[in-house]
This record gives structure tokens, C-alpha cells and sequence, in this order.
């Protein structure tokens, strides 16, 4: 299993890797499999170029996917995580560990004391997952950019 970090240069490949997150897991993130279909090679090269990837590889497959961006003000952290997903036949392995590995790495070349990420509070299995990772939760729930109406939890976990 390894880390890659993922440059500008296969957005066929950020693409597709998203698409299966979206596919597996709908109710998972907030954007819909449908609408990213949609979205043209040219959208998926500027989100590598404006957003730090990992895939996480397992015999020459990807399996894992997650993106890292600095935090808005709003987000109380400094670096904010999302599209994190990991194919179901590999749960359960520490890949979660050595993706929160790399975020950490990163983290530190950047300065960045609190790392943060949300979820929906309805979704019990992720908000374990991140526990067991070190992320405490917020105190109460926060509207969502990408589903308005709904409302998620924030997850932070200190650097160290």
C-alpha cells in the first residue's frame, strides 16, 4: 500500500477515483454523482492545481482518494479535509492511518496546528472512523455549503 501524491498532469484519473467514492457512498459527501459526471477535464485539472490530493494505492490500483485545502476563516482550522474515501474491500486495513499520516506530514511542512474536516452527523461509521483517528468533535452542528438545509459536524484533530 503507498501514498501518491497526485500532480496536475491525470485529471482522467481524479476523475474516475471520485466517481467511485460518489458511486459507493452517496450519502457520504455532499456533492452527487450525477452533477460530477458533468464536470469537464478542464474543471477536474483545475481542482489538482488548486487542491493537494492523495490516492492511495494497493497493487496498482487506487483505492483510497482525499483532498486537502487550506481552511476558510469559518472553518476553525488551519487546513480543512474532504472527498476522503476508501474502497470497501480495503476498509479496516490502516489506511485511514497513513492517509491521516501524509495529512500530518503536510501539516507540518505548512505550519498548520489544527487539521479539520466535516461530516454528517447522521453518518455514525465515519464519525467513529475519525475518532479513532484522533478527532474530537464540535459542539454542535453547522449548515452545509455544498446541501443547503442540511446541517454537518466538524472534526478537528490537533497536529502534533
Amino acid at each position: 500500500m503507498a501514498i501518491e501524491v497526485v500532480t496536475g498532469q491525470d485529471p482522467s484519473r481524479l476523475k474516475s477515483l471520485r466517481l467511485s467514492a460518489l458511486k459507493d457512498a452517496p450519502e457520504a459527501f455532499g456533492a452527487k454523482y450525477e452533477d460530477e459526471l458533468l464536470i469537464q477535464d478542464s474543471q477536474w485539472q483545475e481542482r489538482m492545481v488548486n487542491t493537494q490530493w492523495c490516492f492511495v494505492v494497493a497493487d496498482g490500483v487506487d483505492v483510497g482518494l482525499l483532498a486537502v485545502d487550506r481552511a476558510d476563516k469559518d472553518r476553525n482550522s488551519d487546513c480543512w479535509l474532504s472527498s476522503w474515501w476508501i474502497n470497501e474491500k480495503f476498509r479496516g486495513k490502516n489506511i485511514a492511518q497513513l492517509m491521516l499520516d501524509w495529512v500530518i506530514k503536510l501539516s507540518k511542512e505548512n505550519t498548520w496546528q489544527v487539521i479539520g474536516l466535516g461530516v454528517w452527523p447522521e453518518n455514525l461509521r465515519a464519525r467513529s472512523a475519525y475518532k479513532k483517528l484522533g478527532f474530537v468533535e464540535a459542539d454542535k452542528p453547522l449548515p452545509s455549503r455544498s446541501k443547503p438545509g442540511q446541517m454537518y459536524l466538524g472534526m478537528y484533530r490537533q497536529v502534533k
